[in-house]
């Protein structure tokens, strides 16, 4: 089975052999109602609902396929202010997972990682209330 990965405007694409399936904002309603028909035969193919991915200890590591950035909103306990941070999103077995730490986002940023990049997060130290993590490209 061939999967192809698109992330623009955060829209997901995968291309099975011999079948699309998408998830944006165009319908094709005749094809979705022949799907309709078939859905019994299909089979899962990825997990769309985002879980967070968060290293505890130094050395932990995870290996994804980075697929872009997205927004998180978040609310302050204590003040109820709300902010807006940039998490970075990974395939990993299947699953889009988010890691918003801001030395990774930013790491990602600097070294201008390809949506489609294989690589290695590895959690290092935390200085003060800061992680510190190494990226590694795997091929």
């Amino acid at each position: 089975m061939t999967e192809s990965i698109n992330n623009i405007d955060n829209a997901v694409e995968i291309t099975p052999a011999n079948t699309t399936i998408a998830v944006s904002n165009e319908v094709d309603f005749a094809q979705m109602v022949e799907r309709s028909a078939n859905m019994g035969e299909m089979k899962p193919l990825i997990t769309l609902t985002v879980e967070y991915i968060e290293l505890e200890k130094p050395s932990e590591f995870f290996d994804g396929i980075f697929i872009g950035f997205q927004e998180m909103n978040l609310t302050d306990k204590q003040t109820g202010e709300q902010k807006s941070l940039s998490a970075a999103r990974f395939l990993i077995d299947k699953q889009v997972k988010i890691n918003a730490g801001a030395v990774l986002v930013a790491e990602l940023n600097r070294a201008k990682i390809n949506v489609g990049t294989p690589l290695r997060v590895t959690y290092l130290r935390k200085e003060g209330n800061t992680k510190l993590y190494t990226l590694t490209l795997l091929g």
